[in-house]
């Protein structure tokens, strides 16, 4: 498999674990079953605003800076919305202006805060959000708003000179 297809494929599955909303007919006696794929996504569907000079990023030719992906089978459903950027500012720069922007949406959890990674006890009903267990690497910044079935999440990276943040909103539901 080719650099370019990998990269691809890594994107695809990465957005899908990060997240969007469900489908269902109308008709509670119908069922469908369904995919759906583009090769872009804009900020009003993440919800997010434009970080100032921030440029899409792409890893390679091929490789795309924004994703919309979607599946559902009757009335169980996930959607992602995923973008990816780049900017001459500094990564604590960004991620300053996304903790901010994600505030309309709710309380922010900040991923390098250890009490944000832990997970909920099992069987809780609370849908309280968590980031993932281990830690960030220093430099990384991650943050997370709304349940752990609807939430949107922006990850901000060292790059060069500048910033490199991937954003995404996910929705999964019945």
């Amino acid at each position: 498999m080719n650099n370019a297809r990998t990269t691809r494929a890594a994107w695809l599955l990465a957005a899908g674990l990060l997240a969007v909303p469900a489908w269902a007919g109308d008709d509670a006696k119908s069922f469908s079953i369904g995919f759906e794929g583009k090769e872009r996504a804009s900020l009003a569907d993440l919800g997010l605003p434009a970080y100032p000079g921030a440029t899409p990023y792409s890893e390679s030719q091929g490789d795309k800076s924004a994703v919309t992906l979607g599946a559902w089978a009757g009335s169980f459903g996930l959607r992602v919305s995923a973008m990816k950027f780049q900017v001459a500012d500094s990564p604590a720069r960004v991620a300053a202006f996304y903790a901010q922007a994600l505030k309309q949406h709710g309380t922010v959890l900040d991923c390098r805060e250890p009490a944000a990674r832990v997970k909920p006890p099992q069987g809780d009903k609370t849908e309280r959000l968590s980031c993932e267990e281990g830690a960030l690497p220093t430099g990384v910044y991650e943050f997370r708003v709304g349940t752990s079935k609807r939430f949107r999440v922006v990850k901000v990276t060292p790059h060069g000179d500048g910033a490199r943040f991937d954003m995404a909103r996910v929705a999964l539901g019945n």
